[in-house]
């Protein structure tokens, strides 16, 4: 195990995701990263204010005498527990004094949540009042979202996809360096997936697949088309001659299929904002 690897380690054993590690630090999470990567190492201040963070010795982190760990097989890790509120200002101010801690900081819009940290716990309140997609039926009593997060939030996915246990939405993007899921338990109680994301470089530019190499449609001459999925094109041209309606309602039933919508109207929906930006339909109007 090197440096690297034995912080990121003890990082995940905490439950601190990269950016909160750096936030502690005071450092960019890229300066994480690239301890953890093996790409630099970090100087002796920040060694020692991580042995304080982690509980452990100097000489842990830099694998003199190591302190033995038991491995974490499950890839989730307890994020934060969101409370959903009605009246926002008045529970930011109740949570305040309750736990005599003052708001960490607030989201760019400045009144969609707030977090507090608790012995490096998350408790964060959103405002019912802006939620998209977090709360399926807002006059339920169930009022929380629990929060996980993943290293790799692709890999996660695809694996609580196959277990059918809930239904799970599809991977959305909050803003640019926050990627997440949903998944709904048998109360209709929402738990959050978070974590690092790149879309797929590899999206059919006709209905929208990501694909894998086996997956990619073939040019006239034989050669793999990485641009549109076998089941859309094929020898040089495309399988079917449809507009651009008929290929949203074909792809409808897969999205509810798979859990991604719950019901035709959202799928359709959905598809309606992703497949005209693709190559084949730019400028098509639906």
């Amino acid at each position: 195990m090197t440096i690297g690897e034995q912080i990121q380690s003890l990082r995940i054993q905490k439950g601190l995701t990269q950016e909160r590690l750096a936030e502690m630090l005071e450092v960019s999470r890229q300066s994480i990263s690239k301890w953890e990567l093996g790409q630099a190492v970090p100087d002796v201040e920040k060694i020692i204010r991580m042995s304080e963070l982690f509980d452990v010795s100097t000489d842990t982190i830099l694998l003199r005498n190591p302190e033995k760990h038991a491995e974490k097989k499950n890839p989730l890790h307890l994020g934060s527990i969101y409370l959903i509120v009605k009246d926002f200002e008045k529970s930011v101010e109740f949570y305040e004094k309750f736990l005599d801690v003052k708001v960490d900081n607030r989201c760019r819009s400045g009144n969609k949540f707030v977090k507090f940290y608790v012995e490096n716990k998350c408790i964060a309140l959103m405002n019912e009042e802006n939620l998209i997609g977090h709360c399926t039926d807002l006059k339920s009593p169930y009022k929380f979202v629990m929060n996980f997060w993943v290293e790799e939030l692709s890999a996660e996915y695809e694996r609580i996809k196959a277990l059918k246990i809930g239904s799970v939405s599809e991977i959305r993007e909050a803003y640019p360096t926050y990627h997440y899921f949903h998944l709904t338990d048998p109360d209709n109680n929402i738990i959050e997936i978070t974590g690092g994301y790149h879309m797929s470089e590899n999206i059919c530019q006709s209905c929208g697949m990501d694909m894998k190499e086996s997956d990619f449609g073939t040019n006239a001459d034989k050669t793999l088309n990485k641009e549109y999925c076998k089941y859309c094109f094929a020898n040089g041209g495309f399988l079917k001659n449809q507009t651009l309606e008929e290929c949203i309602e074909s792809g409808i039933p897969f999205l509810v299929e798979d859990g991604i919508c719950k019901t035709e109207d959202e799928a359709r929906e959905k598809l309606k904002t992703v497949i005209p930006k693709l190559k084949r339909w730019k400028g098509n109007d639906i």
